[in-house]
């Protein structure tokens, strides 16, 4: 069995101009994840929780450092690879949902198999079980709009799994939903995610979801500060 880091992250900063002027939003920092290890990132809004995911999963570049996704350094290639790459190993869970308006359920779920050009029977298949476990299974022909926002949630959770990815990066998922909702994503992540093995950053300002965590980091003055967890 490897025992190569999921991520490994090196000397990574970010920073942007504005008016003339450099704002840092980190600077130089390091990080290792175990395989099947699930962080929680905290942090205030503009804290850079959503900059760091962008980062790890290749939406973004940094301005320096590596970032290694089981081995591959995804800061060394290019924007087509770099989405080639996420689009094989990692599942983004939006706040925002991002589900497509005009495809059904179904459809939305088949999409990333559809990219990757891998769309067979046990496919298929998959889309309906994990809509069954999801307790979706009477939405699969439902457009999102006719969907509540945890459903929405819970279809966005259901994507970014379909292709079965080893890295999982979620960015404030329940932060749109009513307290009884989010508590029922984050056990529905808890389920599908954890207990396969999946390696999970989520960043969030809930803190419902650090005694769920491995590990509690939060980005504080341009650096990545480890948190106790609670006993």
């Amino acid at each position: 069995m490897t025992t190569e880091p999921a991520i490994l992250i090196q000397q990574l900063s970010k920073s942007y101009q504005e008016s003339g002027q450099q704002h840092d939003i980190f600077s130089d920092l390091q990080l290792k994840v175990s395989r099947g290890e699930f962080i929680v990132l905290l942090g205030r809004s503009g804290s850079g929780k959503s900059t760091f995911l962008n980062l790890v999963s290749g939406i973004d570049r940094p301005n320096s450092g590596k970032i290694f996704i089981n081995g591959t350094d995804i800061t060394g290639l290019s924007e087509h690879d770099r989405t080639l790459f996420r689009r094989h190993h990692i599942g983004f869970v939006f706040q925002s949902y991002n589900l497509i308006p005009t495809l059904t359920v179904a459809e939305n779920l088949l999409l990333p198999l559809e990219l990757i050009k891998r769309v067979t029977r046990s496919d298929r298949d998959k889309v309906a079980e994990l809509l069954e476990k999801l307790s979706l299974s009477d939405r699969l022909d439902n457009y999102p709009d006719r969907l509540s926002g945890g459903e929405q949630q819970r279809v966005a959770i259901a994507r970014a799994l379909i292709h079965d990815p080893d890295v999982i990066l979620a960015d404030e998922p329940t932060g749109n939903l009513d307290l009884d909702t989010a508590e029922q994503v984050l056990t529905l992540l808890d389920i599908l995610v954890r207990k396969s093995g999946k390696t999970m950053i989520m960043a969030t300002h809930s803190q419902e979801v650090i005694g769920q965590a491995d590990r509690v980091l939060s980005i504080r003055n341009k650096l990545l500060l480890t948190h106790e967890l609670p006993s």
